[in-house]
């Protein structure tokens, strides 16, 4: 069964509602859909909801595969929050050991995205950039602030109301038609895109920008080792072939109480991709694993595989929305592939340092920004 088909298979809460009104609907769960949840509902209490498909967990807040801090913009950022982290770098396999990027010998040829590991990294825990993952009962009071919905389709309205704007219309396959003030959308835009009925209304530039943001599927495989096995906190990449250009797994050790986390990631297409496939790449993942570490034994390891429909983007192209008037008025992006938008530009001013951040980094600044904006506003 490819991995298209088992995304059809996700169930959804029922529930009886048939329209409901939203002033702000949050689209997408994750930290940065928690965070600004919250920090809506503190300035106007019961005016916002999350709206997802997935699991409200704990196992859902947390970052997968390797860093995602990496190249002198994004260190030197998080570094004003942090400082003195400790910069570990990337190294590939080839030829019975490892090598670092940049030197003599050459890796095999890079895929979407792999680049973006190659550059030296920083480890920052998410509780130490968002403190309200600190706060107790997060998950309780996140699951009330939350509807499990599958979103079909998304409509521009015409507010009928004074009170209760209307600018959007969100259907979801339950029935449910949800309308609402202001759409935060923490997907990627492409994903908005695909959603979004009229799209005759979008500008070029606007399409160009959600397009641009298409991303592969991510395949996470992380293994809890009894003891530890590798000794440096670099990145390893290891090929998927060393005669074919397949791509690479990428990965990281990070230490336990009690033995090591291995924490790796491979990019693969939804539509090509099956169940056998997975198997294959996950075997040979462990076979490197046997190649490389000495002290490496299959059977002292627990093993999760987590598929990611969606991952994350790692260039976003802001000139796509830099004009004065947003596209979408009263639609933000927000989280790892949002830009900085018209409206957050008109607000500050940039430096190129700032524009050039990527992944984490920009989703904290943009997370920043929003928020700033949303008090400003009220």
């Amino acid at each position: 069964m490819a991995f298209s088909d088992i995304l059809k298979l996700k169930k959804v809460q029922e529930i009886k509602e048939e329209k409901i009104f939203i002033k702000n609907a949050i689209i997408g769960f994750g930290v940065f859909a928690i965070d600004l949840c919250s920090h809506l509902n503190k300035l106007e209490p019961g005016s916002s909801k999350i709206l997802t498909a997935d699991a409200i967990n704990e196992d859902n807040l947390k970052l997968l595969g390797p860093s995602l801090i990496r190249g002198e913009d994004n260190i030197a950022e998080v570094s004003k929050l942090i400082p003195d982290l400790e910069v570990y770098k990337s190294q590939f396999y080839k030829e019975l050991k490892f090598h670092e990027f940049g030197k003599r010998t050459k890796p095999q040829n890079l895929l979407w995205g792999e680049e973006f590991f190659t550059a030296d990294h920083v480890n920052a825990t998410l509780e130490d950039l968002l403190p309200i993952l600190k706060e107790e009962n997060l998950i309780e009071r996140t699951i009330e602030q939350s509807l499990v919905v599958k979103i079909s389709k998304i409509e521009k309205a015409v507010p009928e109301e004074l009170i209760n704007q209307a600018n959007f219309k969100i259907t979801c396959t339950n029935g449910l038609v949800i309308e609402c003030e202001q759409i935060f959308y923490s997907h990627t835009p492409d994903s908005f895109y695909e959603l979004f009925k009229d799209k005759r209304v979008l500008s070029d530039n606007f399409v160009a920008f959600c397009e641009s943001t298409k991303t592969p599927c991510a395949l996470y495989f992380q293994m809890e080792l009894e003891e530890a096995i590798a000794d440096s906190k670099n990145t390893y990449f290891f090929p998927l072939s060393f005669t074919h250009d397949w791509g690479h797994f990428i990965g990281e050790f990070e230490n336990l109480e009690k033995g090591q986390l291995a924490r790796f990631v491979t990019f693969i297409n939804k539509e090509e991709t099956t169940e056998e496939d997975i198997s294959k790449k996950l075997r040979l993942l462990k076979k490197n694993f046997e190649k490389s570490f000495e002290k490496f034994d299959e059977r002292k390891c627990r093993e999760y595989v987590i598929l990611r429909e969606n991952t994350y983007c790692p260039k976003i192209d802001d000139n796509y929305l830099a004009e004065e008037k947003d596209e979408l008025e009263k639609l933000t992006f927000i989280g790892f592939n949002a830009p900085f938008s018209a409206t957050l530009r008109k607000r500050e001013n940039f430096e190129d340092s700032i524009l050039g951040t990527s992944l984490l980094t920009r989703a904290l600044l943009v997370q920043r920004l929003i928020k700033g904006e949303s008090a400003i506003n009220l």
